[in-house]
């Protein structure tokens, strides 16, 4: 967790990194597709959902974000879709690091991807750097930072709650991004990083970007059963479809007991 006392210690990290990440996103910007520039969000999902199988369903472990791993020569993603819209965007950006940046090293059984509160593990630090440079543009942030500091330039905090819904990403990822490009300054960040924000929205933030979707998208679990059905007798593949089953009324189970919506896409 990211507080105010090691939030210098992040911003440090990340200033000896960011170069290498910020040389990671002109290389994706060199393919030419007009989604990262426009749109980067959706260039992430689009990408992984045409190179990988992409598995959404809640979760009820609010630690857990996503992972990504290896099985028979295909590489899966999954997203936990019981987070906070603002952070399952970034846990999107996050993962596609792991599988763009680190696909060999996912290809291994012991170097799967769990977001896991390792704040100063370069393994998950590096995906986090990248998920806010990515998706925080720099000449929109100042620009939105500068017109929102005229409109109220004493009230830090509602400005970077204000922020929030032009990148949509979460609340410290924001702070972080405006003390590293020196909009604010490390004492400023400190003093703000804590606030309690999500309970102290102002009455026209969209409250639908701090809730969750619950949405379900598992039809790539087909991809896994098929596979496993040229290698198993009957017996042992009725035993995997039996669990496959549980595991769909499971996640049904845990989307009533959360509250969740009515996407069902798989």
């Amino acid at each position: 967790m990211i507080n105010k006392d090691n939030f210098e210690r992040v911003v440090t990290f990340n200033q000896t990194y960011i170069s290498n990440i910020k040389s990671k996103i002109e290389l994706l910007k060199s393919s030419g597709d007009p989604l990262i520039s426009s749109k980067p969000l959706e260039y992430i999902k689009t990408y992984l959902f045409e190179n990988a199988h992409v598995l959404e369903f809640p979760i009820k472990n609010s630690d857990y974000g996503g992972l990504v791993f290896y099985h028979n020569k295909n590489f899966y993603i999954q997203i936990n879709s019981a987070q906070p819209k603002i952070y399952e965007n970034f846990m999107w950006a996050h993962e596609f690091y792991h599988f763009y940046f680190d696909k060999e090293k996912v290809k291994k059984q012991d170097e799967n991807f769990v977001l896991v509160d390792r704040i100063f593990d370069e393994k998950e630090r590096l995906p986090n750097l990248f998920a806010g440079e990515f998706l925080i543009n720099d000449f929109i942030l100042e620009r939105k930072f500068n017109a929102f500091k005229k409109e109220n330039p004493t009230g830090l905090i509602d400005i970077v709650i204000n922020l929030i819904p032009v990148f949509e990403v979460p609340y410290k990822a924001i702070v972080i991004k405006l003390a590293q490009n020196q909009l604010i300054d490390i004492h400023e960040a400190k003093a703000i990083i804590d606030y309690d924000y999500k309970n102290n929205l102002p009455d026209d933030i969209d409250r639908t970007l701090f809730s969750a979707s619950y949405k379900i998208k598992i039809d790539h679990y087909n991809t896994l059963l098929s596979e496993a059905s040229k290698n198993l007798n009957d017996d042992d593949y009725q035993s995997i479809v039996e669990k496959y089953n549980a595991l769909y009324k499971l996640v049904l189970d845990w989307r009533e007991e959360l509250g969740g919506g009515i996407k069902n896409e798989g």
